[in-house]
Order: C-alpha cells, then sequence, then structure tokens
C-alpha cells in the first residue's frame, strides 16, 4: 500500500525502523542490479510484502501500547478513590493538627488531667504495663538483672478529644512518634529499682484517640537491681521485679496501677506482658516459648505514694552446674575411691589418688564463687562440693591412718623377724631347759645378769684400767700425723677420766652370770627371747606357764601375725602335734608353754598360709593387720557415704 521513497530523499527524513529498512533494501537492489522486466517485477512484489510486514509490526505495537496504558489507569484506579467519592471531614489528621486545636481551648501541658470527663478534679489514673521481650542479662554476683522490652502507660485527658470518623472526624487515632509528643502532658513514671537505663537508639510512640486515651510506648533496655535466692543452686526460681511509681504526683493527684486493674492496693491487671521467649540458661513460665506468658501486678501505697510491682518467675536451667561441678565432684569422689583398692605399699601413688581430689574439690568451690556472691547464705551447691571435699578429705586422712599402722606393722614385723633369727639360741635354750627338767622363764633368769661386790683393790684396778685407757685416748688425739685427720673424724673424749664410783666396803656391779657364761649365752641372744616373755606375761595373768588359744591369737599380734580363732586353733593343734605333744580332740583346749609358745613364733611362717573364705566377717578382720582393715572398711562405707550425700542433699532440695 506504499510506494518506495525517491532516491534523494535522505534516511534521516524517515522515522528510524523506516529508513533502515529502506537502506537494506536499497543495499540489496544494488548488488543485485536487475536488468530485465522480470527481475524488475520481481522486485516490485518483494517491496510491497515488505511494507504490509511494516503495517503488522506496527499495528501490534499500537495494541501492546493500548493494554499498557489501560492496566495503568485501572491500577490507579484502585489505589485512589474517586475525588466525586471523597467525603469532607471536620477534625485533625495529625499531631500538629491535634496540639493546634487544643491549644486554641487553653491546653496546658504542665497540668494533669483531670478525673473523668473533667466534670471534677480527682487523681489521674495511669495503668502501667511492661511488654518483656528479652531477659538479656542474669548477674547474681551484682544482684542485677538486664531486660528489654516496652514500657507502655494508659491514660486519659479530656482535653485532648476531638472527633473521630464515627461523628465525621478525619481519623481514629494520631500518632506521636519520637519527640513529637513534648507537646503533651505525660506521665512521669519511674523505675524505683533502677539502676542503669540505655537510652541511646530507644524509640517512642504516643497514641490520642478521639475520646481523649492516650497510650504511650516506650522502647527500653534497663538494668534493675533485682534479688537472688540461691539456696537451691542450681535448681533455684527467682522472682524478677521492675517496680514503677509517679516521681511527683502522690496518691491524691495520680493513682498507679497494672492494666486493666483495680485501684489500690493489691493483686490485678496485667502488670507483665511478655512476647515468646526462650533462653538457652533460664527457664521461664509454661507456654513462655510459644505464646509469651502474663502476670499481675500487685500496688502497694508507702508514704502516700503508689507503687506498682511487676514481676515474673524464671528458674535456672541446671545443666551447666550439673555437667561443669556435680558430675566432676563425682568422679572425683570415684577416683578418691579408687586408692583403697591400690596396695598400701604403694606410697606415692596412693598419695595422689587421696590429695588430687582434695585439690580439684578446692577448685570447683571455688569456681562457683565466679558467678555468685560471696556471702555467707545457704547454697545447696555449695554445700554439696563441700560434703565431696569433706569425703575426699576423709580419703586423705584414711590414707595417713593406713600409713601410721603400717609403720605400728613394720616394727613387729621386724621384732618377729629379730625373734626368727634368735631360733637357734631359742632352741638351744629349750633344750637345755628340758635336759635340767626346768621351764624356760627359770632358765632365763639363770642366765639373767647378776649383783656382785668389789673391794676396794678391786675397785681401784677398774678405776686404774679406766684412767690408763682415757689417757691413751688422748694421747691418739693430739697425734695428727699419724693416722686420722681430725678435721674429718672427731673423738670426743671426756675431760677427765672414766671412774667407777667406790665405797670404803667396795662396790655394788651387776656382772654376767656364771650360767650364761658356761654355756655361751649372752644378753643379746636373749634380747628377742625377753620380749616374747613379756608378752607371755602380760596374758599369764595367773602365772599358770599356760596361754589358751584366744591368748595366743592376741600375742600374735603383737608380732604382726593376724589369724581369725578358727585358724588359731587349728594352729596351735598342728604345731602340738609336730613337736611331739599330744592335742586335745577339742581342739580349743589347747594351751602351749611360754617354750611352746616362743617355739610357734620361731616356726609361725610354716603355719600362716590362709587358705579358704572366712566363716564370718569377724574373722575375716581378725586375719587381716589392722592397715588392711582401714582399706577393706572403706572399699565398703565410702560408696555408701557417696549414695547417702547424694539421697541427703536432693533430699534437702524438697525442704528448701
Amino acid at each position: 500500500g506504499s510506494s518506495a521513497p525517491s532516491a534523494s530523499q535522505s534516511c534521516g527524513d524517515l522515522p528510524a525502523p523506516t529508513a533502515r529498512f529502506f537502506l537494506f533494501e536499497h543495499r540489496a537492489k544494488r548488488s543485485a542490479a536487475p536488468s530485465s522486466a522480470f527481475s524488475r517485477a520481481r522486485a516490485a512484489e518483494e517491496e510491497a510484502a515488505a511494507a504490509m510486514a511494516r503495517l503488522v509490526a506496527a499495528s501490534w505495537l499500537l495494541v501492546a501500547a493500548a493494554f499498557l496504558a489501560a492496566t495503568a489507569v485501572a491500577g490507579d484506579d484502585e489505589q485512589c478513590p474517586d475525588p466525586k467519592e471523597i467525603q469532607v471531614c471536620n477534625g485533625p489528621r495529625s499531631p500538629a493538627d491535634l496540639l493546634q486545636l487544643v491549644a486554641a481551648n487553653g491546653y496546658d501541658k504542665t497540668a494533669r488531667p483531670p478525673c473523668g470527663n473533667s466534670t471534677h478534679e480527682g487523681p489521674t489514673i495511669v495503668q502501667v504495663q511492661l511488654r518483656l521481650t528479652q531477659l538479656n542479662t542474669v548477674d547474681p554476683k551484682a544482684g542485677v538483672i538486664v531486660v528489654n522490652g516496652y514500657f507502655r502507660t494508659w491514660w486519659t485527658d479530656p482535653r485532648l478529644a476531638y472527633s473521630g470518623t464515627a461523628t465525621g472526624g478525619c481519623v481514629d487515632a494520631i500518632n506521636f512518634a519520637g519527640d513529637m509528643n513534648n507537646g503533651l502532658w505525660v506521665p512521669d513514671i519511674y523505675v524505683d529499682n533502677l539502676v542503669k537505663q540505655t537510652v541511646a537508639g530507644m524509640e517512642a510512640l504516643v497514641q490520642v484517640y478521639p475520646d481523649g486515651s492516650v497510650w504511650q510506648s516506650e522502647q527500653v533496655l534497663i538494668t534493675v537491681k533485682s534479688k537472688f535466692d540461691l539456696a537451691k543452686l542450681p535448681y533455684e526460681e527467682h522472682i524478677a521485679e521492675v517496680v514503677v511509681a509517679s516521681y511527683s504526683q502522690d496518691i491524691t493527684q495520680m493513682r498507679v496501677t497494672a492494666k486493666g486493674g483495680d485501684i489500690g492496693e493489691g493483686v490485678s491487671g496485667i502488670g507483665i506482658s511478655s512476647a515468646p521467649m526462650t533462653s538457652p540458661l533460664w527457664d521461664f513460665p509454661e507456654g513462655a516459648a510459644e505464646e509469651g506468658f502474663q502476670t499481675a501486678g500487685k500496688v502497694s501505697v508507702s508514704g502516700g505514694w503508689d507503687y506498682l510491682t511487676m514481676s515474673w518467675s524464671y528458674s535456672r536451667q541446671p545443666r551447666f552446674f550439673f555437667a561443669q561441678v556435680i558430675m566432676p565432684c563425682v568422679l572425683f569422689l570415684f577416683i578418691s575411691y579408687t586408692q583403697f583398692w591400690v596396695d598400701a605399699s604403694a606410697v606415692p601413688a596412693r598419695a595422689t589418688l587421696a590429695v588430687l581430689p582434695v585439690l580439684i574439690m578446692r577448685t570447683l568451690s571455688n569456681s562457683i564463687y565466679t558467678t555468685i556472691p560471696q556471702g555467707s547464705q545457704f547454697m545447696w551447691l555449695d554445700v554439696f562440693v563441700q560434703v565431696s571435699m569433706f569425703l575426699c578429705v576423709a580419703a586423705a586422712l584414711h590414707f595417713g591412718v593406713v600409713q601410721a599402722w603400717r609403720v605400728v606393722e613394720a616394727k613387729k614385723q621386724a621384732k618377729l623377724a629379730g625373734l626368727v633369727k634368735s631360733q637357734p639360741i631359742a632352741e638351744k635354750l629349750i633344750g637345755i631347759a628340758a635336759k635340767e627338767k626346768t621351764t624356760l622363764v627359770s632358765l632365763l633368769k639363770k642366765y639373767g645378769p647378776k649383783e656382785q661386790v668389789f673391794d676396794k683393790e678391786q675397785a681401784k684396778a677398774m678405776k686404774a684400767a679406766a684412767n690408763a685407757e682415757a689417757e691413751a685416748m688422748e694421747e691418739a688425739e693430739g697425734n695428727d700425723d699419724k693416722g686420722i685427720d681430725d678435721n674429718k673424724v672427731q673423738v670426743s673424749v671426756p675431760e677427765t677420766p672414766v671412774s667407777v664410783k667406790s665405797e670404803t666396803s667396795g662396790c655394788r656391779l651387776s656382772v654376767r652370770s656364771e650360767a650364761a657364761a658356761k654355756d655361751g649365752v649372752t644378753e643379746a641372744d636373749l634380747l628377742f627371747i625377753m620380749y616374747a616373755l613379756q608378752v607371755f606375761k602380760y596374758y599369764d595373768k595367773d602365772e599358770s606357764n599356760h596361754v589358751n588359744t584366744n591368748e595366743i591369737r592376741r600375742g600374735l599380734m603383737y608380732f604382726n601375725v593376724y589369724m581369725s580363732m578358727e585358724q588359731v586353733v587349728s594352729v596351735v593343734a598342728m604345731f602340738l602335734r609336730d613337736s611331739g605333744n599330744p592335742s586335745h580332740l577339742d581342739q580349743s583346749q589347747n594351751e602351749l608353754t611360754f617354750s611352746q609358745f616362743t617355739l610357734l613364733l620361731v616356726h609361725i611362717s610354716k603355719y600362716s598360709l590362709k587358705s579358704g573364705r572366712a566363716k564370718n566377717l569377724r574373722a575375716f578382720f581378725q586375719s587381716i593387720p589392722v592397715s588392711e582393715r582401714w582399706d577393706v572398711s572403706a572399699r565398703w562405707a565410702y560408696p555408701l557415704l557417696i549414695f547417702l550425700q547424694f539421697v541427703i542433699m536432693y533430699a534437702m532440695l524438697k525442704a528448701l
């Protein structure tokens, strides 16, 4: 439908798409350069087809533009009402409008609102609520908590009433954000137990409604003083409190209550309304994690002022203290317990297991006070650790008692060893006593030292010999160049010679008996046998030279030999038969003389095999040394004490 432009027409005179299409077409024609009529007809057809394509494309562009325009108009119609439908309203639309309106009526922001509908004067009623959003910090050591949330207050100021939409007004609420509410009267509510308040970055909002009711919300981050009852730590429950009051208005001018609460003293309304709250350290009232919780407010009057206490409870999750204090206490109690199964002769190992738990318990006790106040208040966890430390100290003292008994037992064992070494002389003396048909006791008296009187000449001779020896010692001491170096070895010699005390009739001295000299028996040979005689006489009260099996058992203990009564009865019977003496059919009736008792001690190692189990607990304890008795007792008693500790301590929790 359109003819091609002439060659002389500029592309710039055409619309851009048309110019580009024409240029493309012109170049195609020049490159082809047809000469025949057929070619010219073909070119005319192609030019007509191209024109048709341009027309179709232009038509589609016009349709798309019309559709977009229609859509935009429809959107505007939905967003904005038709000016014809807008109704004319009377009343304020913004905070500035409201302030201008009330200013014209003589509004004074320094004067509190009148009571009710301003028909009479009375106290202004202010309702307060804390919208709790987060418990940031709980610091029992400082006695404070840090909370985040919104302070909400409600009151009615008839002077701010305006027309709402229901009465031809423009809006149903006017918002004063930030500092815009400086032109309004607001209650001077302060936090009575406040320690610190963060103001920077906090926001505030005041909403005024047509009936003059006002709602104020302030974002707060406050640190308040709080009481902590740590008696049940770590299973304790605390009550957090935020106490508010009017700073300048007493109850004749302002009454403070919780949201929806009653006027005057008592518990009513909703003082705390929380958002859904969770914490890895603290548990809140049931349902707090899903829907939050609410608590009532408590109003008290003090000095003519209302004080509103808004409180809520929270309890500690004990897992941390259980894992870091209680469980280590238990584990180290059992580590302390393992020492009772270690051989008492392994002193370094026993000492480590005894002392290390005490130090650990002391460290755990100190760690408790890193986050709680160092006071004299009763705390369950501290008592638990102290009892655990007491048990560890008791185990360490037990170690000391065991080692003390081992020292005693070692001395007794040494006496037995000395007696065993005296076996040849003991058997020799018993043989002599049998040959002379006397007792070993009588023979020991015979070999004992005798008293002898020396005349004056003998005394002088002994004195002269002593003086001569002293002079020889002095001469040896002064001979520095022959033999001994005085700097290395010093010999102490009395300044006066040793003298023998003499009397006019001579002197009385103790000398070796003739029988001992004749038989070649020295007092040193008799030393351990004489100790055995002392033990024997201690139990031979009637001096019958016989001891029964019970007395024998007790006598053996003086030589660190421990046997049960049944074992002693059996050993005595075997010993009598082995030594060629008859034994009673009732073996408990057997008795031993001193010579037999001494021989039994000398050969006791042959009879010390303890086979089989003891018949009862008493027999078992009789058959082991005292030091081992302490260990065995501790093996049974210590776990029982740990169990009782848990039972008593956790029963105490219910009583607190």
